[in-house]
Parts: structure tokens; sequence; C-alpha cells
């Protein structure tokens, strides 16, 4: 018996592991990214770099309200308090989100919201909480300036850091709501009212009940909340974005945290509710001048805050100076902008089509009845070659129609070719001329996401996936349409 347990433990124990499981685990990117004959950085997986695109395109379509091709009654101005989770849940790291803590990685894409919030809504107010030992901490107030939020970010993280992990203590999300709903409910009614919920813990310790004492308050202020979940959702945030009706989101990676901290940049719809008992209100705005002086002078930075500078803007209400703009005058309370701040607020009423892919028909070949042998593949590779050539290569004759394609591939055309092309060449894009689906390597290859053509269902015209992107979300006007309505 005792041979027989030497004889069947042997090769057990010779078989036995001699690191853990997940210390064998290798990175894939190496071999997943790789690079091709122009220095593009292609995808080599299972799926090509111009289905990541369609498959990209259709979530923001789903998701992002701007997309889709309807008008809605929004709010252009908008007060949001963000409430981060600074609790010992976010003091971990997460395999998900790499580049540090939860906590570093949430500061680190907070700061792209702010910037990316307030260049789609330079009228709006921001305002950030911090939710830690069981309390509820403001960080910064409702404001418009985009740098005081940023410092303070950066100094929290840096304080975090300091303390080490085992610091945070529980979180409270009561406490957090109380404090931004209340300061949220003196806000005017003309301006929608935001909570943006960023937590990775699994438990809340409140005070009260959320159900039963906060939510109804929210719900008769027209306080909308939206969370994001770093680990795993919580039953109450579902809730309480089902109820006032926000938007809820569970981490999967760092990108999918990103785009959906993105998309709450988007003014959503305005609740009917609250549309149809206050309607709709004037708000007094100002234009002031900037002015500069010789002599240093004293300047409002905030209401709290003084500064002596030179460069300043002078309010037309009660000739107050103020340091930045868009800003609420803190003398007369005189909201004070420019023109290009109304005309970035306003895009989001009157939002560019969605474009849609353009697929080529197939190009057949013509035979011109000189050369009978149909069965030649020389001769219908040239005849194939003269008819898809574009209109600057038709007289060229079919020996070199190959070369010369090639040699106009790796030049891209000259631009007086193709603005002298016709309508109806779909090779180049309407905005920045370039050659676009047609590969453009020495394998003749595609190039990745240069095969990729996208049409205006208004004006007709093709455009590359980087000019698509642009429109949509920067330019937020279409050329084309632009074009045909001035001529």
């Amino acid at each position: 018996m005792s041979s027989a347990l030497s004889t069947s433990a042997a090769p057990a124990a010779s078989n036995a592991p001699s690191s853990h499981v997940w210390e064998e685990a290798t990175n894939t990117w190496e071999s997943a990214v790789q690079e091709d004959a122009e220095g593009n950085i292609i995808v080599a997986g299972q799926e090509s770099v111009a289905n990541l695109i369609r498959h990209r395109r259709k979530r923001l379509e789903q998701n992002d309200y701007a997309q889709r091709n309807r008008r809605v009654v929004r709010d252009m101005i908008r007060y949001m308090y963000v409430l981060i989770d600074g609790s010992q849940w976010m003091r971990s790291k997460d395999p998900v989100l790499p580049g540090g803590t939860k906590l570093e990685v949430t500061v680190q894409l907070l700061h792209q919201f702010v910037q990316e919030y307030y260049d789609q809504n330079p009228l709006s107010h921001l305002g950030f909480v911090i939710l830690k030992n069981g309390e509820a901490e403001v960080l910064t107030k409702l404001s418009s300036s985009s740098k005081t939020h940023k410092l303070a970010l950066q100094t929290f993280l840096q304080e975090s850091l300091q303390e080490g992990p085992s610091r945070g203590g529980v979180f409270s999300l009561q406490n957090g709501l109380e404090v931004a709903g209340r300061s949220l409910g003196h806000q005017p009614r003309h301006g929608s009212r935001e909570i943006l919920i960023l937590c990775a813990a699994l438990s809340t310790c409140d005070p009260g009940h959320i159900l039963t004492e906060t939510m109804p308050r929210l719900k008769a202020a027209n306080i909308r909340v939206s969370t994001f979940a770093l680990a795993a959702e919580l039953h109450i945030c579902r809730k309480l974005s089902e109820e006032t009706g926000g938007a809820m989101g569970v981490c999967l990676d760092k990108g999918h945290m990103r785009d959906w901290m993105l998309e709450q940049c988007v003014p959503p719809p305005a609740l009917r509710r609250e549309w149809m008992e206050h309607g709709c209100e004037m708000v007094q705005m100002g234009f002031p001048t900037r002015t500069k002086s010789d002599i240093p002078v004293l300047v409002h930075a905030t209401k709290d805050t003084k500064l002596i500078t030179r460069t300043s803007y002078t309010c037309p209400q009660c000739l107050a100076k103020i340091q930045e703009l868009p800003a609420d005058c803190v003398v007369c309370g005189l909201k004070l902008v420019l023109s290009p701040h109304l005309a970035r607020t306003f895009h989001h009423l009157f939002p560019v089509a969605p474009f849609s892919e353009y697929i080529p028909p197939p190009t057949a070949s013509i035979d011109d009845g000189t050369n009978k042998d149909s069965n030649n593949p020389q001769t219908t590779s040239s005849a194939v070659a003269a008819v898809s050539a574009p209109p600057a290569l038709a007289a060229l004759s079919s020996s070199t129609a190959k070369s010369a394609a090639k040699q106009q591939q790796k030049k891209r055309l000259d631009s007086k070719l193709r603005l002298a092309a016709p309508n109806d060449d779909r090779n180049s894009c309407f905005a920045c001329l370039r050659m676009v689906g047609i590969p453009n390597n020495e394998d003749g290859g595609d190039a990745g996401e240069e095969e990729l053509r996208f049409c205006c269902p208004e004006c007709r015209n093709i455009f590359c996936v980087n000019c698509d992107s642009y429109l949509h979300e920067t330019l937020h006007n279409c050329p084309g349409c632009l074009l045909k309505d001035t001529s």
C-alpha cells in the first residue's frame, strides 16, 4: 500500500507548477498592435481598424443624444456636481484600470472631462464633492473656471497619496446627495440640475434612508442623478438613476470609462414636467470689453479671490473688472459671455446629421471590342485599371496605368487635379482632399481606416474618418451643406 502511494504521488509532485498561475500571464499588446508600411498603427486582431471604428460609431449613436437624427429641447445652461468616491475602495489598484489606483485614474480622466465639459458647455457651471470617512466635503463650489477645478483635483490627489492606501474610511452616498442637492436647489430654473456619481464602493453607510428621504427631495427639485460604478453596480445607484432620469454605467475598461464620462458632456433633454410647468425664461447676458492697462489693477478672480493684473474684462453694467470669461459678475451678478460661447452652446440644438457609410458600387470591366480574347487576364486587368482610374489618368496607356496609379497614391494627387475632378468622383474627401477608399501602400493592401468613406445625407459629399469625427465633435458644421446654402 505504501509503495503504491509513493509511486502515485511522484508524478503529481513533478507536475506541480513552480509559480502562481497569474504570474505566468503575458501581455499581448506587442502582437496585437502592429505598424504598416507607412508607419500607421493597425490592430492585428480578429477585427480590423475599420470594424473597430464601425462599432465605436454605432455605440456613440446609441448613447449620445447629439448623434441622433432628431431635435429635442435641451437646457443650454447646466449646473452639475460631481461626487467622487474618496473612500478606501478607491485606494486599491484594478487590472481593468491600469496606470495607478482607481483614484489616480479617476482624477486623470476628470481632467479630460472638465476640459471637454467647458468646451461643449461654456455657459454651464461645475462643482466637485469628495465622499470619504462617512462625510461629504465640498472640494469646489459651482463655478465656470476650469483652472480652479483642475488645481483642486490635483491637490486632493496628492493629499490622498500621502495618506496611504488604508485611509479614506467608508462611503456615504446620502451625505453627498444632501450636500449637492441643497446647493442645486438654489440655482435658477432655466438651467438643468445634475449630479454625477463616480464610486467604487460596494456598500454605503448612510444616516438615513435614501429611497424615502433623499430621493423624493431630488425629484421635487428636478435634479437628475447619473452614476458610474468602477467596481460592481449598486442597486441604490440604479434606482436613483432610473427614478430621476439619469444614466447608469459600469466600468469595463479605461477606454469605456473615458467614453462614458465624455458622453455626459452633451446636454441631456430637458425634463418634460419642468418644461411644461415653468416654460422658457429670458436670461440677461452682457458682452464685456477686454481692456489692457499699463498699470496693474485689481481684478476679481472669484467672489473670494482678487488678483492684480494688467488684462481684464469690464462688465458693461457695473464696470467691474473680471479675470476670465465666461463668468458671473461678482458685483451685479450679470452673466458675462462672448459670441463664440453662445455659438458653442447652441450647436447642441442643431446637431450635424450622422453620416452614413458609403459603399461604392462594384467596378466592372468594359470591352471596347479591340480585344477578342476575353480569357486573357492581362487584358482584363488593363481594362479595369483604365475604367477605375481617376480622370487625371484616363489619358494614360494601359501599360503605364498601374505604375502611375501607385505613384498617384503615394503623392496624394495635387489639389488642383482633385478640385477639377467631376462631382461623381468619390475617391477624395470633400474637406481635406485626401484620397480615401483606395489602397495606398506598396503591397496594395488597405491602409486601415482609409478604406472607410462617409456620406452626408444632405449634401451627398464624401468625407474620411478623421473629418467625420472632426465635423461632429469639434466643428459641428458640414462644409458641404454650408457651401450649398451660400450658393
